[in-house]
């Protein structure tokens, strides 16, 4: 365990606490780059034979240039991994993301070849690599080059560098969208691997700016986003867990993402804590900023069924909003109409809607003052295809799932009051 940072409250004390020092777990394996994989050979004939592309402008110079330095200096050029950089950014600026993506894993071997494993001028490369891989949809193999990515940025940075900061908090974004996708096979990991990478970050910009730094914001909202993810994943429906004896080689992690579950109703509360600490010092009193953490403890107090603790401190965000200007008008905003929890980016427990839309339901639901959805009635079942016969099993499934949504309550005079007479329409 890492020594505790000393916070001014002690909130980044606790997370601290709970947080080890060594690098991040990682899932997967190191992508092998240049060694055993058919990389072209330096012609750059990556158009399709059967309707040949029209390269821009930019991308005829610099093909023009590659092929020039080819001539002089070999395959293996110096400064050809540049080169092939901004032929790369100009194919994606033309929307040929495969054909980026094929230059960008070229630029990368060479620059392993001239400047060694974890050359710096592979950064770039990767990035626009990944970018392209996403933007075709081969998700695995961005999800491999983000992990080598990784690597070689530490590496070059070093793992308390403010550089690397900004590196972890990168990596943590994509393990959220990977943990969406449902990449790979263990989906706890993606989880451990965030809070791992947040806790980093939140550790490096303490150091490097001071814990009352508006910098720690952005670590502290990845936290409090990955505990909300935490608190409802299930290993059962989420492919984890399922060995348990000592010779899976994930039995450490189990074990310590078990301890992480444990703890994440307290760890939410730090966060949120530390939050508050920084909007107070950095934006003062007279800021509706710490008046949203004090909303957003309530909610996180709700979501642990806290119910007690959650009215107690709605109503003191209630009160505090009351003393701002505009204070009015921040009381309808937070409180004025139930919200959908988790009410935070990236963690919302909205239903999604599928990739191929049959129907819509029109629903009608009352939400009770402790935040429950009751008297939830089907108002309408509408096909898209007009005439078509209604999938009445998935309609059943959408208000199965409806049933068990929670919301912050409305509040009325700073006490929390049962809703009536909501309408929503979802797609299924």
């Amino acid at each position: 365990m890492a020594a505790q940072i000393c916070m001014v409250s002690g909130a980044f004390a606790q997370l601290a606490t709970d947080a080890s020092e060594p690098a991040p777990v990682t899932p997967g394996i190191e992508p092998d780059i240049g060694t055993g994989v058919d990389l072209g050979g330096p012609s750059l004939d990556f158009q399709d034979e059967e309707e040949p592309v029209l390269v821009s402008p930019d991308a005829a110079a610099y093909q023009f240039y590659i092929t020039d330095l080819e001539s002089r200096m070999g395959p293996y050029a110096q400064g050809l991994s540049e080169q092939l950089l901004g032929l790369g950014m100009a194919y994606q600026n033309q929307g040929l993301h495969q054909q980026a993506a094929n230059v960008f894993k070229r630029g990368v071997h060479i620059a392993r070849i001239n400047d060694g494993l974890y050359s710096p001028a592979q950064i770039p490369l990767l990035q626009r690599m990944i970018q392209s891989l996403v933007a075709v949809g081969d998700y695995e193999t961005a999800d491999e080059r983000q992990y080598y990515l990784f690597r070689v940025q530490a590496e070059v940075y070093g793992r308390q560098s403010p550089q690397m900061s900004l590196a972890m908090l990168q990596r943590a974004e994509w393990e959220r969208q990977a943990y969406n996708l449902s990449l790979g096979d263990t989906a706890f990991m993606r989880l451990l691997t965030m809070w791992e990478l947040y806790s980093s970050a939140l550790r490096n910009i303490a150091r490097q700016e001071g814990n009352l730094s508006t910098g720690l914001l952005q670590p502290l909202e990845g936290l409090l986003q990955t505990q909300y993810l935490i608190s409802t994943y299930s290993p059962e429906a989420q492919g984890g867990f399922q060995t348990g004896g000592a010779s899976d080689g994930n039995f450490a992690e189990e074990n310590r993402f078990s301890m992480i579950r444990v703890s994440n109703y307290k760890q939410g509360q730090s966060v949120l804590t530390a939050m508050r600490e920084v909007y107070v010092y950095n934006e003062g009193e007279s800021s509706p900023l710490p008046a949203e953490t004090q909303v957003q403890l309530g909610d996180w107090h709700l979501w642990h069924q806290k119910r007690e603790a959650a009215q107690q401190t709605y109503t003191e965000a209630w009160n505090e909003l009351s003393t701002l200007e505009d204070g009015e008008r921040l009381q309808q905003q937070y409180f004025g109409a139930p919200r959908l929890l988790p009410d935070l980016p990236g963690a919302s427990s909205e239903p999604t809607p599928p990739d191929v839309v049959t129907g819509y339901v029109t629903v009608s639901f009352s939400v009770t003052h402790r935040g429950r959805v009751k008297n939830l009635e089907l108002v309408s079942n509408e096909p898209v295809i007009e005439g078509a016969e209604v999938d009445d099993s998935k309609s059943i499934a959408l208000l199965r799932d409806l049933k068990r949504l929670l919301y912050r309550p409305r509040l009325e005079a700073g006490d929390a009051v049962q809703t009536d007479n909501i309408l929503k329409r979802y797609a299924y």
